[in-house]
């Protein structure tokens, strides 16, 4: 959908006279962000994960909720209305707890297309139909839908704490006959880099980020294999086989503070490289693998999301913690100091 046709359509123009809030930190200078990933919704309701994620809500109480692609499971959807249904079940615990939310695609978001032909840009209208959702207002022409990003503001209400950035890592790609996992592309870097630039001349300092996409990048294997990590590293990391340049981007301009992405379902760790957090963020589906019922005890520590509560400072500074389905909480937030020792402070 071109941008003209979007803002003269009802929906389009709607959207556009929409302010979408300013999130800024509480009175006691914090903001929480819960992140979800792998819902693999389809029209008829996976209850149990929207269950878990008004438990996550409830438990939690975030300001942001995120969810981290493969929001839908598109192959199951064969119609628009079919998605538009899926869309809102991805969308009912946050609409009824009045949350602001967003999401970013996944490779699996997009299988429905050969049969509704609905893009991102349509499906990202669906979703910023819905009263809480933020999807609105991202960058256009660039790989990909969605990218966009969202400043978090002190408590006061003037100046940017956080940056949180939300990037397309895409879908797939066909070399010969092998098909592999997709990369975020070039135009995307240097658009972050970009931005990244811009906001620090107008904020007059880097504004501290937290970056969330799919698809893990390669870096991610490098750091399991020559650092130590918290969580739980079920399998092996399922990255792209072509390097973005992405982290070599965001350590040169060093704003950037943590990577967090989903795919790998029952990946949930952390760790700590060449001074980036990198993390995983669980399942909270309960339809995509690993596949025990969802009364199964071992979805307790299966399902669940990762908090980060954003601290204003100053310095403005972040901590991460997973939260599970049986109520309980990792060792990222219980001990600060092994999470130091582990990771570095």
């Amino acid at each position: 959908m071109k941008r003209r046709t979007f803002l003269t359509s009802p929906l389009g123009a709607a959207l556009a006279a929409r302010a979408q809030p300013k999130l800024r930190c509480s009175d006691t200078g914090e903001f929480k962000i819960l992140v979800i990933s792998d819902l693999h919704y389809r029209p008829d309701p996976d209850v149990h994960g929207i269950a878990l994620t008004e438990q996550l809500i409830e438990a939690e109480r975030p300001h942001l909720v995120l969810v981290t692609g493969d929001c839908l499971s598109g192959h199951d959807c064969p119609s628009p209305e079919a998605v538009r249904t899926a869309i809102a079940n991805v969308a009912a615990a946050m609409e009824k707890k009045r949350v602001p939310w967003a999401i970013v695609f996944g490779n699996h978001d997009q299988e429905h297309f050969a049969k509704t032909r609905l893009d991102k840009h349509a499906v990202l209208e669906i979703y910023a139909s819905h009263p809480h959702n933020l999807n609105a207002g991202y960058e256009r022409g660039l790989t990909g839908g969605g990218n966009k990003y969202l400043l978090v503001w002190n408590a006061a209400g003037t100046r940017p704490v956080y940056c949180i950035w939300l990037l397309d890592s895409n879908e797939y790609f066909t070399e010969g006959k092998n098909t592999y996992y997709d990369w975020i592309r070039t135009d995307q870097v240097c658009w972050y880099y970009r931005s990244s630039v811009e906001l620090e001349k107008r904020y007059g300092g880097k504004v501290p980020g937290l970056m969330f996409f799919h698809i893990p990048l390669r870096e991610f294997n490098e750091m399991v294999n020559q650092t130590r990590i918290i969580g739980a590293r079920h399998e092996p990391e399922a990255p792209s086989p072509v390097n973005s340049g992405l982290f070599a981007a965001v350590l040169e301009r060093g704003d950037v503070r943590g990577i967090y992405c989903g795919h790998d379902h029952t990946n949930n760790y952390v760790g700590r490289w060449k001074g980036i957090e990198l993390g995983y963020v669980g399942s909270a589906g309960h339809r995509a693998y690993p596949r025990v019922p969802p009364e199964d005890p071992s979805n307790g520590k299966v399902r669940g999301g990762r908090l980060l509560l954003i601290i204003e400072g100053p310095p403005a500074r972040h901590k991460t913690w997973m939260r599970f389905k049986d109520g309980s909480v990792n060792w990222e937030f219980e001990y600060q100091a092994y999470a130091e020792y582990q990771l570095g402070k």
